[in-house]
Order: C-alpha cells, then sequence, then structure tokens
C-alpha cells in the first residue's frame, strides 16, 4: 500500500508534517505507534526517496490558479465532494481564509466552516460555486480527512531568529514607505523599508514576508460605538491571553468582512422584527451585499441586536495575516527588508474602502511604527544554481518585486548569467515602478533585456505577453539555452495569458503540434526551469 505523506512544500512546519504524515499512514496501516515513540509518530514512516515520494502525492489537476473555474471545476467531475469544493477555490494557498485550499474545502465538508465566503481571490463566483456544490447531494465516497490543523508559517528554519512564526511573530520597524507612482496616477504603489532590528532574520530573493496587520482606528472607535463601550474593557482571546477590547479589535480580529456566523447571532438576539426578517433572509444568500460591509455598518443596520460581548467575539474571523514578495536582497540591504506594495481603495456598498494590510504599512503606519512580521520561504522561486543559466522574468505591476530582488543579488553577486525583464503597467509616466533603478541595471548590464507595456498609453492595450509573442523567435532561443522562466503578479488573469503566450511560442517557434505545445509548459515545470508566484 502507498502511504501518503506531506511534502516539505506543505504550509506546515517540520513537527505538524511529521504528525499529519504519521497521522495518515497509521489510518491506512492501522498500526499503531511505537509506545516509546513521541506523540504523533508511527511506525510506518513517509517515502524517502524523490521516485516514490512522486508517487505518494495525490494528483490534484485542478489545483492550477490560471486554470478557468469552470475547467477546474470540470476536471473534479465525479470526485469526492471535498475534492470538488477544493477545485472551485482561487488554487493560491495563500493563506488569506486561515486555511489553505484543501483544508478549507475539506472543513466545508466535514461541516465544521459554514462560512463560503473566505476565499477572497475567488470572490463571488467561488462562493456560488462553493454554495451549489455544497447543496448537491454527493455522487462519490466521501474522502477521510483528520481535523484540519491550524495554518502557521514554517517555524524557524535555519538561520532564522529562533520562534519568529505567525504565532510569534518579529516586532519589526517601519522605516519609510516612499509613493513609487506619480501623485496624480490611478494607483497608488509605495516602495516600504522594514527595519529587521538585531533579529537575525534572514531571507533569500523570491521569499515573501507575512505581515500582521491592524486595523483602521476609525473603524475599531466606529465599532466601541455601536457596542457602546469605551475599548477599555479586558477580554479572553482564544490563546488565553488577556488584552483591552480595543486591543483585540485592532490586532486580533477581522472588522471589514462580516461572517454567516455573525449574521446567526444577530438574528437570535434582535429584538425588532423587521430586523429579525431581515437577518434571516440573508443568511439565505452567503454572498450576500452586506458579506463586505464592516462590523460597523453592519452593527448601525441592526440596533436591536446586541449579543453579550463574548459571543459576538467569537463570531469574528482572525484577522489574517498578508503575504507579500521580498523586492530586495539581504546581500545589499543587510538589516533591511524591501516590498512593493500596491494600496487596495475600492467602492463597495456606496462607500470607499481601504485594504487592511496595504493601508496600514502604506499609509497609516509612520517611521518607526511598529511591524509585526514573519518569514515565508518560497523554495520554488529561486535563481537557478547555475550562475550562467539566462533567467526570463515576468511581472507586471507590482508582481515586479522579486524580480528587483533577483536583479539586486545579480549585481552584488555579479552573476553571469543574461537577463530579460518583461514588465508593464497603465501609464509609462504615472506607474514605472522602479524606472531609475531599472535604467541603471540595464547600463551596468545586471539586466540584458527590457520590454515594456503600458497598456493605456495607446489605441490599444498592450500587455506583457504580447511582448513575449512579438519577440518568440528570441524567447525560443532562451529557452533551448536552458533559461528559467519566472512569473509573479495576477493568477486570475496574467499568468493564464502569459501561460498560452508561451505555449503559443512553443507551437510557432519551435514547430512543435498543439498538444505538446500544451504540454510544453508542464514540462518546463517539471524541469524546474517554470517558476510562478501568482496572487
Amino acid at each position: 500500500m502507498t502511504v501518503p505523506f506531506i511534502p516539505e512544500t506543505a504550509p506546515f512546519s517540520p513537527p505538524q508534517r511529521a504528525w499529519l504524515s504519521g497521522y495518515f499512514a497509521a489510518i491506512l496501516t492501522g498500526r499503531r505507534g511505537d509506545a516509546n515513540a513521541a506523540p504523533g509518530a508511527f511506525a510506518t514512516a513517509p517515502p524517502t526517496s524523490d521516485a516514490s515520494a512522486a508517487d505518494a502525492e495525490e494528483e490534484f489537476p485542478w489545483h492550477d490558479p490560471a486554470l478557468p473555474l469552470a475547467e477546474r471545476l470540470q476536471l473534479a467531475e465525479g470526485q469526492p465532494q471535498a475534492r470538488k469544493l477544493m477545485a472551485a477555490m482561487a488554487q493560491l494557498d495563500c493563506g488569506a481564509c486561515g486555511y489553505v485550499c484543501q483544508t478549507y474545502s475539506a472543513a466545508i465538508a466535514r461541516g465544521e466552516e459554514k462560512d463560503l465566503t473566505k476565499c477572497s481571490p475567488g470572490g463571488a463566483d467561488t462562493a456560488k460555486a462553493l454554495l451549489q456544490i455544497v447543496s448537491e447531494k454527493p455522487n462519490a465516497p466521501a474522502v477521510a480527512v483528520p481535523p484540519a490543523a491550524p495554518v502557521r508559517a514554517a517555524s524557524s528554519q535555519q538561520g532564522d531568529a529562533p520562534g519568529h512564526s505567525r504565532d510569534n511573530p518579529l516586532s519589526a520597524r517601519l522605516v519609510s514607505s516612499t509613493q513609487l507612482t506619480h501623485p496624480d496616477a490611478p494607483k497608488d504603489t509605495r516602495h516600504v523599508v522594514i527595519d529587521l532590528l538585531d533579529s537575525g532574520l534572514t531571507y533569500e530573493p523570491g521569499d515573501s514576508l507575512g505581515i500582521l496587520p491592524q486595523n483602521d482606528h476609525d473603524l475599531v472607535s466606529a465599532v466601541l460605538n455601536q457596542l457602546g463601550m469605551t475599548g477599555g474593557e479586558t477580554v479572553t482571546l482564544a490563546s488565553g491571553q488577556r488584552t483591552s477590547l480595543r486591543g483585540a479589535l485592532q490586532r486580533e480580529f477581522t472588522l471589514s468582512r462580516s461572517r454567516p456566523d455573525l449574521f446567526a447571532l444577530l438574528a437570535r438576539h434582535a429584538t425588532a422584527d423587521d430586523e429579525r426578517a431581515a437577518l434571516t433572509q440573508i443568511l439565505a444568500a452567503p454572498e450576500n451585499r452586506l458579506a463586505t460591509a464592516d462590523l460597523a455598518e453592519v452593527l448601525d443596520r441592526f440596533p436591536s441586536a446586541r449579543p453579550p460581548l463574548v459571543d459576538l467575539l467569537a463570531t469574528l474571523a482572525r484577522l489574517q495575516p498578508r503575504l507579500y514578495s521580498i523586492s530586495s536582497s539581504q546581500k545589499a540591504h543587510p538589516s533591511e527588508v524591501h516590498l512593493t506594495v500596491g494600496v487596495v481603495q475600492f467602492e463597495t456598498l456606496g462607500r470607499w474602502r481601504s485594504g487592511v494590510a496595504s493601508n496600514f504599512l502604506g499609509v497609516r503606519s509612520l517611521p518607526g511604527d511598529e511591524v509585526r512580521v514573519y518569514l515565508q520561504r518560497s523554495p520554488k522561486f529561486r535563481l537557478p544554481a547555475d550562475p550562467a543559466a539566462p533567467i526570463i522574468m515576468i511581472g507586471p505591476g507590482t508582481g515586479v518585486a522579486p524580480f528587483r530582488a533577483f536583479l539586486e543579488e545579480c549585481a552584488v553577486t555579479g552573476r553571469t548569467g543574461k537577463s530579460w525583464l518583461f514588465f508593464g503597467n497603465q501609464h509609462f509616466e504615472y506607474d514605472f515602478l522602479y524606472k531609475d533603478e531599472l535604467t541603471r541595471f540595464l547600463d551596468t548590464g545586471t539586466l540584458t533585456k527590457l520590454e515594456l507595456a503600458f497598456s493605456r498609453d495607446g489605441a490599444e492595450k498592450v500587455y506583457v505577453q504580447h511582448h513575449m509573442l512579438e519577440h518568440g523567435a528570441e524567447f525560443w532561443q532562451w529557452l533551448q539555452d536552458g533559461a528559467h522562466v519566472y512569473v509573479c503578479g495576477d493568477a486570475k488573469r496574467m499568468a493564464g495569458d502569459v501561460n498560452r503566450a508561451l505555449q503559443t511560442i512553443a507551437e510557432t517557434h519551435g514547430c512543435l503540434a498543439t498538444d505538446d505545445a500544451q504540454q510544453f509548459t508542464t514540462t518546463l515545470a517539471k524541469e524546474k526551469r517554470y517558476h510562478r508566484d501568482v496572487y
């Protein structure tokens, strides 16, 4: 019998991976752990060879963010309900929901998770698909899955300061937040510098930094006003820690979105008949308009519903960290980490809203303020081990972040391989991010080629994939010379367009049949020459 194990790329610490591997081994083999073994250890060990490891991993053909939702669901036809639910997720394993795609779907399938709107990258389309799947009778045997372990950042690895993780972050300090875009630009993008102090935290180009943000002070005050509380009240968190109510609302709970559990609680405590009826109606539709309302707005809308504070806090989701691709080389900035942050502003329910983390970093925090961080390693998004191997980097918008880190690393180490960057944004004048730095990298030879696509500057919209096709013959030659391809940025459109452009190049300039060209990107990935960091 083949025993599955948890791969090193899974978002768990080494002890968690070992426990889960043992859990699966015990279920499938029926063996008990050695009485003298550590808790969670089992007699059956996970496979150790690369070949057996590959055979042991379950295949999830839909686990590709570049695939359209309909295609992912088609690939999961006939699968157990938990797998179909997984196929409806955005496939990013971003952790914004408090899970990864597989564990979120498993929790829904078990009935432990009722909120079908947590996959923010998938949005309304994912929520609707989840509701449809949940409403269907299972058409395949259930998948036996253990209770989901909490999703934590990987514990510190060699070279890291001990103990820094999502649940025990480093208290770093903001150095600066500098606007990269023109003041009149439609987008506000910031270059954020964070001082790691004397933490000993080490990172490599390609890694990401987890940010534990804080909620907007005005939003917290609005919630307190609706509750008729001062914020000085003492509350006890799930961890057992005691803190002030204001501090808990500031740092621990999501206030910008509302979960079904909240509406169910308010419905039970609403004393006004019309409010109770409205709340009952909201519960009938998981993707309702008020799901995007913040807590202050919901409390304002239903003034007769005031449950006990402890029950109210129990319905609030944990404030999730946000991951940002690191845009610096530590060899160039030994005690700092740099990020490229797009400040999020959007309109919903007739009001302008602000992204929690991006505004915390880019707007609300001042130099010297505390920023809680942890490191998320990305071992599959690294510069080639061979310093002479060519690299092709495709990163429009803030997707340029890891490639700034790559180029800084190349400049410091004297890497000899050719490098080609495809960068795009809306306007040359307004949002050519890192223009001076990229020009300098070109002048010094660190960057061999730079292709620019500014989609709003001409009569026709031009994107990075168009320049890939325009230079298809040379692109193909670089691939024949052993180039590694890196893609960073939007998963919904850009990543899929780039993937299709690669297949077209293989078909047109590599003279591959259509089916072979479509397989080409898969082969490139298996050769560890096609790397994607998409979100």
